[in-house]
């Protein structure tokens, strides 16, 4: 069962401190094309990646509707399909201050309520290793993944201990932004 959250966040609260201002967000919808995530219950038919999709479109106009000074980038605006490293590509020569990949959890539990936020170099926790696991196995759906990711392997901790390892430099801002996050849900 998917679930969609729309929330309001006041982001003004993540930008205060003059020297740490959010002036760049991408917010990647997850997912797309051929890779439908999470799928919905049979009575409704719901693709994750559509939800993700309409999620990010209203979180990006938000943004820019109540922040214009911030810019908003979105990996994809479409049902498209983008490799991983297309999505980080565009994070990174953009200089974004923010990445925020958009999801939705499946759960046939139909009392299942609530949001999460993960953050990427958590590895430690099975929890947050399941799902990095899951999310990262879109990988096989693209030509040549090994030779892109220098070997990296979607199924392996040992390549995941490895990638956090590079992604802990900014693990101290990235666990401050998701402890404002959910404490604004």
């Amino acid at each position: 069962m998917c679930f969609l959250l729309f929330f309001v966040v006041n982001f003004s609260s993540f930008s205060q401190s003059s020297n740490n201002k959010i002036k760049t967000i991408v917010i990647d919808p997850g997912h797309g094309g051929k890779d439908p995530g999470t799928m919905g219950t049979k009575r409704y038919k719901t693709y994750e990646k559509d939800i993700a999709l309409d999620i990010s479109l209203i979180l990006g106009g938000y943004i820019e509707t109540y922040f214009p000074e911030v810019e908003v980038i979105y990996t994809r605006k479409t049902d498209v399909f983008l490799e991983l490293w297309e999505r980080t590509k565009l994070a990174n020569n953009k200089n974004a201050d923010l990445f925020i990949s958009v999801h939705c959890d499946g759960f046939t539990n139909p009392n299942a309520s609530g949001a999460s936020v993960f953050v990427m170099g958590m590895s430690k926790l099975k929890a947050n290793m399941d799902v990095a696991m899951r999310e990262n196995s879109v990988m096989y759906l693209e030509d040549n993944f090994k030779e892109k990711y220098d070997g990296f392997d979607p199924k392996s901790p040992e390549s995941y201990i490895v990638f956090s390892l590079m992604q802990n430099t900014y693990l101290d801002q990235s666990i401050s932004f998701a402890n404002k996050l959910i404490n604004n849900l």
